[in-house]
């Protein structure tokens, strides 16, 4: 005789079944274990898709189980889409269950639609109880035999905050560098409304005092505004300078382009070409000790930028009757240039922020020299460019020596 199951049509107790079995899938979709337990029969097993395996025994059921919520303890959205209670006897039915899942664990949300589950349940000592269940949830992005794929949900859970750490940090970089450039720009404009303002101003004072009176001024006066003229317009040049590195530098528009060249050569021809008549003026003795045939690898623009500002700064905080001295030395791995001065020097608080950016008060210098700071940012940047470095030594009224390294490579 064809064994054949019948829809309970008794409302009462369809009723008392779907409130045993609703108060189990809400325990199971929260978490809470000790709720599970109170609507599982004493010899409860169950087989799933989802956990990959046949329970065969009650310890080992309920020991999978445990695994499946340590591995998702995040609760469960779900909504049943469909229930249907069949009786298979007095005390025992079958439950078939359709529902939409949704499994989140932090960051990611899994949605598994038309989850398709059996149950069978039995009147145990007056109450209904589940006594076996049975997942299934085919999916195109599931390996055979997994239906609620708890690992996979933990492979794209990583990766996805893999992803937004990696965005995150993306962000705030974006973020710090968006600030220092609206600092250096904040800066720049600075600059361009004083520091370049004022000695216009003047230039053209003087200038256009000279043109309407010079046949009533003497030469001593005459000289005097020259000098002045002379005086404010070097130290616009050479802040324009500056600023046009710089600013090349930041779009890219200074290309690397090492070369060999011989360094003593070179170093003396940034002394002739920049810095004989600004030493001549201060009788300022520019001295130098650099061996005889030694060859740098080094971009030569960059190489000329960073011995002019830093020679510069020597000759500038340097008082009249003083010394530059420019040293050179060879070592296995790299050549180490210093140029030294015997001027006002740098206390501890300056000499740490030299290098940091043109955003401080810089020092005038012994013959009121103007500056911005902008020369160390460019030595700095263009020294780490060759793969070197540059630090400083100073003390206040004793001088200051700047070094810096190159690498070394033999010919």
């Amino acid at each position: 005789m064809p064994f054949k199951m019948k829809i309970i049509k008794d409302q009462n107790k369809r009723q008392e079944i779907e409130t045993v079995f609703f108060s189990y899938f809400r325990s199971y979709a929260n978490r809470n274990w000790e709720e599970i337990t109170k609507h599982l029969c004493d010899g409860f097993t169950m087989f799933g898709t989802a956990i990959d395996e046949v329970c065969l025994s009650s310890i080992k059921t309920l020991s999978t189980l445990k695994r499946e919520f340590q591995q998702s303890p995040s609760p469960l959205k779900y909504e049943i889409t469909g229930l249907e209670i069949f009786e298979i006897t007095k005390d025992v039915v079958l439950l078939m269950i359709t529902t939409d899942l949704k499994i989140h664990n932090k960051l990611l949300e899994i949605d598994y639609k038309n989850n398709r589950s059996s149950v069978i349940m039995v009147r145990d000592e007056g109450r209904w109880k589940l006594a076996h269940g049975h997942w299934s949830q085919p999916d195109k992005d599931i390996d055979t035999g997994e239906s609620v794929p708890y690992r996979l949900l933990i492979e794209r859970s990583k990766e996805l905050e893999k992803k937004v750490a990696e965005r995150t940090r993306k962000i705030e970089a974006q973020r710090d560098q968006l600030a220092k450039l609206n600092h250096t720009k904040d800066k720049l404009f600075s600059i361009l409304a004083h520091d370049l303002i004022n000695p216009f101003n003047s230039i053209l004072g003087f200038s256009g005092l000279l043109y309407n009176n010079l046949d009533s001024y003497d030469k001593k006066k005459i000289r005097k505004m020259l000098y002045s003229i002379h005086h404010q317009s070097k130290n616009t040049f050479e802040l324009l300078e500056n600023l046009l590195d710089w600013a090349k530098s930041q779009i890219k528009q200074i290309e690397f382009k090492p070369v060999g060249r011989q360094l003593k050569e070179l170093i003396n021809e940034v002394i002739e070409q920049t810095f004989t008549a600004a030493a001549e003026e201060k009788n300022i003795s520019i001295l130098t000790d650099i061996p005889e045939n030694l060859t740098v690898y080094a971009d030569h623009h960059m190489l000329q930028i960073i011995l002019r500002n830093l020679i510069n700064n020597a000759v500038k905080f340097t008082h009249p009757g003083g010394s530059v001295m420019i040293k050179v030395s060879r070592e296995k791995s790299h050549i180490c240039i210093s140029v030294s001065d015997t001027g006002i020097g740098m206390d501890e608080e300056t000499k740490s922020k030299i290098f940091d950016g043109f955003f401080n008060e810089t020092t005038p210098g012994t013959g009121n020299e103007k500056g911005t700071g902008l020369g160390l940012v460019l030595c700095k940047e263009f020294v780490e460019k060759h793969g070197g470095r540059i630090w400083a030594e100073s003390e206040t009224a004793k001088g200051s020596c700047f070094y810096f390294t190159l690498p070394y490579k033999q010919s």
